[in-house]
């Protein structure tokens, strides 16, 4: 696994997704996701892999642009297959309503990490 620390959030990249666990106070907009892509692509190339984003401390207030998926929707849906959310928060949950509405990702949510990793490692997901 390699862990890439941004100002805002952190990526770990695995053989088949990649983590993202956004900081304290920080923000992902669209031109953070276009550098994400670029690292997808040196590290994944064309191939679809999944994205995990986990939530690290319940108290931490931060933001994600929902203009993105619509800026960002057909390289979204050409490099990503599912989406993971892992958090206890409204707002996280409401983040990937917005994924599942303007995107054709396959969307989960899941309170522990745990769950989510037997769901990854399961072979079960689309991909």
């Amino acid at each position: 696994m390699n862990l890439i620390k941004f100002k805002d959030f952190q990526l770990i990249f695995t053989p088949s997704y990649i983590q993202m666990e956004i900081f304290h106070e920080g923000h992902f907009g669209v031109k953070d996701y276009e550098e994400c892509l670029q690292m997808k692509l040196e590290a994944y190339g064309e191939k679809k892999i999944g994205i995990l984003v986990k939530r690290i401390n319940s108290e931490d207030k931060y933001s994600f642009d929902p203009m993105l998926l619509i800026s960002g929707k057909k390289s979204i849906e050409a490099h990503a297959n599912w989406v993971i959310l892992v958090s206890d928060r409204y707002v996280d949950a409401l983040n990937l309503k917005f994924v599942k509405i303007l995107t054709s990702l396959y969307c989960l949510h899941f309170l522990e990490y745990n769950e989510a990793l037997q769901i990854i490692n399961s072979g079960s997901l689309p991909g």
